[in-house]
């Protein structure tokens, strides 16, 4: 009698298939923010760190909304429709963007926004078989980051954007109508996909030393945490903009997210020290079953060059733990 595949054994399955095959996985819980109306390019535009004008159809934009200290409040991707903006936002945030926009709409502002997270599936696909299974969903080619294209099969169209991700350059997110979510899963599936947990997909951020939403909000700049893409040089006023032209001028990044080999488990928020400094907090966490205990965190320059010795405290002492890069 065949034995059962554990939690374990599909988790190890579909870690293995995003580097060597195809894996995918549907966010749970994603947001799609519709912003609309005349005056929605100055709207956006005034409100966030990159420029709206670079926005095209075939061409999506990673856009951040800071605060007036240049810390982030949020994160999104623009894409551009005929008559308004798509903004896909991380798991959840759907509700709090739509929010943030509603509330900043002026008497002179020829703008709608609405919330329509319910109405679409995000799809991450991920490994260097994901550019056939896009095939499979009727894609004539894979998009490079950033990119947008748009496919169909028989069920409906969709379009998929190119990201920076971590099996990049085959990280790609697929947005369709949520009704195609099944249709979308059999064809990953019939093409040797291998369905991808939230657990596994952090450990593969990790692993590539990407930010997730612990270094991202609230506590840092775009600067900090490998985000600089997102903030126009040249573009016009935005909330938060001085502070970040600081940063660049004078070299004020005082900051930066670097990946720690562990030498033993740790937990989100412990203190990681250089001497007896506190430079910085853990704020990611993976097992890799390469790699063993890996921590993510931002730490005081110059802490976070590579090759510097750390320790993290936990309850029961210290642990050992070293800088270095992602492979």
């Amino acid at each position: 009698m065949a034995l059962a595949k554990t939690n374990t054994d599909l988790t190890l399955a579909a870690y293995l298939a995003a580097r060597t095959g195809t894996a995918f996985r549907f966010i749970e819980h994603a947001g799609a923010v519709r912003v609309g109306g005349e005056t929605r390019l100055d709207y956006v535009q005034r409100q966030s760190s990159n420029d709206v004008v670079a926005l095209s159809p075939d061409k999506a934009l990673p856009n951040i909304l800071t605060a007036p200290t240049g810390r982030i409040l949020d994160i999104f991707t623009m894409l551009a429709d005929a008559d308004s903006y798509l903004l896909l936002t991380p798991e959840g945030r759907g509700a709090s963007l739509a929010d943030y926009f509603q509330r900043r709409i002026f008497f002179n502002d020829q703008v709608t926004v609405s919330d329509e997270s319910a109405e679409w599936v995000q799809v991450e696909v991920l490994g260097p078989g994901a550019p056939k299974a896009l095939a499979a969903l009727g894609l004539d080619e894979a998009p490079a980051v950033n990119a947008v294209v748009e496919g169909s099969n028989e069920s409906g169209a969709l379009r998929v954007i190119g990201q920076r991700g971590p099996t990049q350059p085959d990280s790609f997110l697929v947005l369709a109508k949520a009704e195609l979510q099944e249709t979308i899963q059999a064809a990953l599936e019939t093409n040797s996909g291998e369905a991808l947990s939230a657990t596994s997909a952090k450990l593969l951020r990790v692993e590539a030393g990407l930010p997730g939403a612990g270094e991202l909000l609230g506590d840092f700049t775009p600067f900090e945490v490998e985000l600089a893409e997102r903030v126009s040089g040249s573009k016009g006023c935005y909330t938060g903009q001085e502070v970040l032209a600081r940063q660049v001028t004078y070299d004020k990044v005082t900051r930066q997210l670097a990946q720690l080999a562990v030498d033993g488990a740790v937990e989100v928020g412990a203190d990681v020290l250089a001497g007896d400094k506190l430079v910085g907090k853990v704020s990611s966490v993976a097992t890799s079953p390469r790699f063993g205990e890996l921590a993510l965190a931002v730490l005081r320059k110059p802490a976070h060059e590579p090759g510097t010795r750390l320790v993290i405290r936990i309850v029961a002492g210290e642990v050992a733990a070293k800088v270095q890069l992602p492979e």
